[in-house]
């Protein structure tokens, strides 16, 4: 069940995208408008580490975007590539593939990094060398605040949070919240405790949890005495099907309010019977009607047995918008791809 949707568009607009204003930025990359070269978008994202399954979720929609976008005959006739390079979710290796890609000309935008914390990182080298980054699943309230380079399709935390809390404040006043001890989920936290405040609710319990973590007994035996009347999950997939596993062993049997990256195939088929009355909101779902939905969601599935996620649902638009700005852009450079982005509708 869902508590909040939002269709897929093949080339949206950027509605929940903040623009900030800052300095000029250099834009050396470009190609020459006649020219047969492929246009190269780079990926910076998880194929290894404990991310690595988002990596693949992306990987998929890419390919989804790529055959659609190719199959039409490119941008202006030219085939469209990525260059995924494997960040394996550190912010070290962010940086090193961000100076990879600015520094390489043949690179016209960039999409990635998974999460926040590591895309932000690598934003202020994309901000000064006036290369377009494109954070598709960048929630962080404050992601796109580096620069007039950044952007984000992704509804952020602020938004998701309050929606949300919204919902379990029509089960009950007295909230327990697990969220994954990172930079999102901690952001996700803070916000939640205000909505919270602000709907008069009080959260009983709390607890950030590891991704890499396997075991969750102790903080939910801590939850259940605090007698919630719902229990919010502020995690991952894989983590959130331990959490309600382990859940219904340790007796906590109160309604549980997951948040997008749950609405996925991946999550009912670790979560088994546990998934059952589970409620995820969504900013993707895949049910819609929605022509551009269900065109997508067929081939997906027909390429994949499986109904697509969030995450390549974000990587399928997000690829589909660079080559709009790309086929729409004044001039087909760095500069010129970001104007078309930023003024498109």
């Amino acid at each position: 069940m869902n508590l909040r949707t939002r269709t897929l568009a093949a080339a949206a607009a950027l509605t929940a995208t903040a623009l900030v204003a800052a300095g000029c930025a250099s834009s050396s990359g470009g190609t020459d408008a006649d020219s047969t070269e492929p246009i190269v978008f780079g990926v910076s994202g998880p194929l290894t580490g404990n991310q690595a399954e988002y990596g693949e979720n992306w990987q998929e929609g890419f390919a989804i975007a790529l055959d659609e976008i190719n199959g039409a005959g490119g941008v202006n006739g030219r085939e469209v590539q990525i260059d995924f390079q494997d960040s394996q979710g550190e912010a070290s290796q962010a940086t090193t593939i961000a100076q990879r890609f600015v520094s390489d000309d043949s690179v016209l935008a960039v999409l990635g990094d998974f999460s926040s914390a590591t895309s932000m990182v690598a934003s202020p080298i994309y901000q000064r060398a006036g290369l377009l980054q494109l954070g598709i699943t960048n929630s962080h309230p404050e992601f796109t605040a580096t620069g007039d380079y950044i952007f984000s399709p992704s509804v952020t935390q602020a938004v998701e949070a309050r929606v949300i809390e919204d919902a379990a404040h029509e089960i009950g006043s007295n909230i327990a919240v697990f969220y994954l001890n990172t930079d999102w989920g901690n952001t996700a936290f803070e916000v939640l405790q205000d909505q919270a405040e602000q709907n008069g609710d009080t959260i009983v319990y709390s607890s950030p949890v590891e991704e890499t973590s396997t075991d969750f007994r102790p903080q939910l035996v801590q939850a259940r005495d605090a007698a919630p009347d719902v229990v919010i999950f502020y995690t991952y997939y894989g983590t959130t099907a331990l959490l309600v596993q382990q859940a219904e062993q340790t007796g906590l049997d109160v309604p549980f309010l997951a948040v997008g990256s749950n609405y996925s195939a991946e999550f009912l088929d670790l979560a088994q019977d546990a998934a059952e009355g589970v409620y995820v909101d969504t900013t993707f779902y895949p049910e819609s009607d929605d022509p551009a939905v269900e065109s997508f969601v067929t081939a997906y599935t027909e390429e994949f047995g499986h109904a697509p996620n969030l995450f390549a649902a974000y990587a399928y638009d997000g690829l589909k918008q660079l080559a709009w700005a790309a086929e729409n852009a004044e001039t087909l450079d760095r500069e010129g791809i970001r104007n078309a982005l930023r003024d498109g509708t």
